[in-house]
């Protein structure tokens, strides 16, 4: 049997959805029974918090409670508690699931208290709109992740994650889009998203926004506009360009690895340039991105040692000026960059 077994439980009214839901301790002997979905931080999770719940839990075997979701009405009530008939899936606290299926393994005999609530008639749409409001609201989750997890419902969104597998992306399965950062992963998703914005801000909107809504908003517009191969190809010529000029396919990863180029204010600040000039777009609407070749030797010799060095202090616009000039571009001024 996979049954979640609840005991000490109680039917309640919930205040925030205005549903009939359950509160109760899990028996620890069916914790392994609940199942974390894709909309989790997957591979995200921080060995660092972990240690601290398991040392938690080895001190008094108590952890917060979870939010759980049963997608189905079925449960029974017997002398022990509710069982729960129908699949159960952990909205909020898939770490701490983590931590305590280690700490049960590491010590056997270890009794574990932890607290849920659970939601009735669930989906995977209904639980990832609640894990995302309670990382907006409550836990600390990753832009990114949050971002992600917005593929099933926006184009762009889908268009940006799907880029990770994609063989012709110079980046193709290097960029994070967990709550940390894997081995070998050089950018995260969120930033990817900016990036995106910047190299596009001409068309508009909140493109430059570092609100994940916002920032969602104005790329699902963009898309609406030119479509989404054109937003899928003009981020592959993007970073294709940077591959010309310094090389980002055969990065290691590793943290010793020097990759100014990869920094990401120098990146969101090219983007901004490159989304000034017609230089770099064809058509009179400025939808499809493109690097002429004159450009790749011209910046192949920007000297990033001057940039690094004051990259906390140095002005966006001083660095833009600077690439401006190292692509002998005329200077674009306020009234017509609004008109660009």
């Amino acid at each position: 049997m996979s049954n979640i077994i609840v005991t000490n439980g109680a039917l309640e009214d919930d205040s925030e959805s205005n549903e009939i839901i359950l509160r109760g301790t899990v028996d620890q002997t069916t914790l392994k029974f609940i199942q974390i979905d894709w909309y989790q931080r997957e591979q995200g999770f921080s060995q660092g918090h972990i240690n601290e719940i398991m040392a938690g839990l080895y001190l008094n075997g108590k952890v917060a409670d979870l939010t759980l979701g049963m997608r189905g009405q079925r449960f029974r009530e017997t002398a022990d508690g509710y069982v729960l008939q129908d699949k159960v899936y952990c909205i909020d606290g898939g770490q701490r699931l983590r931590a305590m299926a280690m700490a049960q393994k590491e010590r056997p005999s270890l009794k574990i208290s932890v607290g849920a609530k659970i939601y009735f008639g669930t989906t995977e749409d209904s639980e990832n709109a609640m894990f995302c409001k309670l990382g907006t609201t409550q836990v600390r989750i990753s832009a990114s992740v949050l971002y992600r997890n917005k593929k099933k419902e926006s184009a762009a969104a889908n268009v940006l994650v799907s880029l990770n597998r994609d063989e012709e992306f110079a980046l193709k399965e290097r960029i994070a889009w967990d709550q940390t950062r894997g081995r070998g992963e050089l950018l995260t998703g969120f930033t990817l998203c900016r990036i995106a914005g910047a190299l596009h801000a001409h068309k508009g909107g909140s493109l430059r926004s570092s609100s994940v809504n916002d920032l969602a908003a104005g790329l699902d517009h963009l898309v609406a506009a030119i479509g989404e191969d054109n937003l899928r190809i003009n981020m592959i010529r993007f970073f294709d360009a940077i591959d010309r000029c310094w090389n980002i396919r055969n990065l290691s990863g590793s943290k010793d690895e020097s990759r100014p180029h990869l920094n990401r204010e120098f990146l969101m600040t090219i983007c901004m340039l490159m989304s000034r000039y017609s230089d770099f777009w064809d058509g009179s609407d400025k939808n499809e991105f493109y690097f002429p070749d004159k450009f790749v030797k011209r910046l192949r010799g920007f000297k990033f040692a001057d940039f690094m060095r004051s990259a906390s202090s140095m002005d966006k616009e001083v660095l833009f000026e600077v690439l401006r000039k190292r692509l002998n571009l005329d200077p674009v001024f306020e009234d017509e960059a609004k008109a660009a």
